[in-house]
């Protein structure tokens, strides 16, 4: 078959992953902590709305979401960010099958550009870069790195790329590393996409997990409506996969600008998926509940309590804002991960495969390796000291080796 569009992607960071250690039989007991999967027990009351709604199944659901649902997640936008009445129009509210779906088709109704490109940072979630590829625009990346705060470069956009961008991807928080932009950046966001109209698309899903003794992330949605512009080209993206333990449910939604959401529902009328409604009754109680998202954060925050015990001092390790990785340097993340592999099991994830496709953008994200905090607190107080002494055997061999 004759290569496509998405041929110049490079392949999943899990396709890749496997690729370098499925071959190699590790001594233990594996504990994976390269996918970034919650474990942590979801709120029963959901799981039970599931089942409590099953014959629900038999109904084609509506696009806008059910009264509950809309009601529900409306509530926690006014909770969390104080933003109802800047997204008070149906169509400015809808749900998803989880953001994934909603990133990707939202690249469809960015404007049209000759010899367009839609921006991302880099490292980069691969749903950006494949949207862009599938509404025929090419990915521009703009590295984050740590003289960056680990966030795109907004000034390293120049005139030429900002009169060619149609989107503008965002991740903040950030994965993998952890950073969160503030409201200073974000204004710099909208007004960029404003002057040089373009789609301003942010990915806000790790919004709820921060840590206990920082502000909480702010969202794009809350620049919007200090800026007094209802109709600016801004779509936000929440999750509850991360907030709330519920991966498999495949629950978020879009929200934001006035004429932008109205694109993006018109196109779902006629392409999108509908969110199941039994899937939308444990959203809307999910959404309507934030104790069991407290005792989640606090959770997080005992596991980078004891992570910074163990790391402190090692592997340039900080302590992220928000997120539940830990983004290690250890000079050689693929190298490292293969021998943490081969000598304890433990499965991490590279940070080169998480890079943009080219040797020059890869460089910056090849030294590190991603760690997920997501199991449980005995798991974690046993894999992350062999983690370390792993890494310090890794990094002594290469050392000597250069030598």
């Amino acid at each position: 078959m004759q290569k496509g569009a998405f041929d110049t992607l490079p392949a999943s960071p899990f396709t890749r992953l496997r690729a370098l250690l499925d071959d190699v039989t590790p001594p233990r007991e594996p504990v994976s902590l390269a996918l970034g999967e919650p474990q942590h027990a979801p709120p029963s009351f959901a799981l039970s709305a599931v089942s409590e709604n099953i014959e629900q199944y038999r109904r084609y659901p509506p696009i806008a979401g059910t009264p509950d649902w809309q009601a529900a997640a409306r509530g926690w936008l006014q909770r969390r960010f104080g933003v109802a009445a800047c997204v008070s129009q149906a169509h400015q509210v809808l749900p998803l099958n989880g953001t994934r779906e909603g990133l990707f088709l939202a690249a469809q109704i960015a404007p049209p550009k000759a010899d367009g490109v839609m921006a991302m940072p880099d490292p980069f979630y691969q749903i950006y870069a494949s949207a862009a590829v599938a509404a025929g625009a090419k990915p521009h990346y703009l590295a984050a790195t740590p003289q960056t705060n680990f966030l795109p470069d907004l000034d390293a956009l120049d005139a030429d790329t900002l009169a060619r961008m149609r989107a503008l991807y965002l991740c903040n928080p950030s994965n993998p590393q952890g950073a969160v932009a503030d409201k200073a950046y974000l204004e710099k966001a909208l007004a960029l996409a404003m002057q040089h109209n373009f789609l301003l698309l942010v990915d806000e899903c790790y919004a709820e997990i921060y840590d206990p003794l920082q502000s909480p992330p702010p969202s794009i949605l809350e620049v919007m409506a200090a800026s007094g512009t209802p109709d600016a080209p801004v779509i936000a993206f929440h999750s509850l996969s991360k907030r709330s333990n519920l991966p498999g449910l495949r629950s978020g939604f879009a929200a934001g600008g006035d004429g932008a959401m109205q694109a993006f529902h018109d196109l779902r009328q006629i392409a999108g998926p509908q969110c199941p409604m039994p899937a939308q009754a444990a959203a809307a109680l999910a959404w309507g509940d934030d104790t069991h998202v407290a005792d989640n954060r606090a959770r997080y925050a005992e596991k980078f309590d004891f992570a910074e015990t163990v790391f402190s001092g090692s592997f340039d390790f900080y302590r992220p804002h928000a997120g539940f990785f830990l983004w290690l340097n250890v000079g050689d993340g693929a190298a490292a991960a293969l021998h943490v592999w081969r000598e304890e099991g433990l499965r991490v994830l590279p940070g080169g495969y998480l890079a943009a496709p080219h040797a020059a953008h890869a460089a910056h994200a090849a030294p590190y390796i991603r760690v997920a905090l997501v199991a449980d607190m005995a798991v974690t107080q046993d894999a992350l000291p062999r983690l370390k002494a792993a890494l310090e055997t890794f990094t002594q061999t290469a050392t000597h080796g250069a030598a």
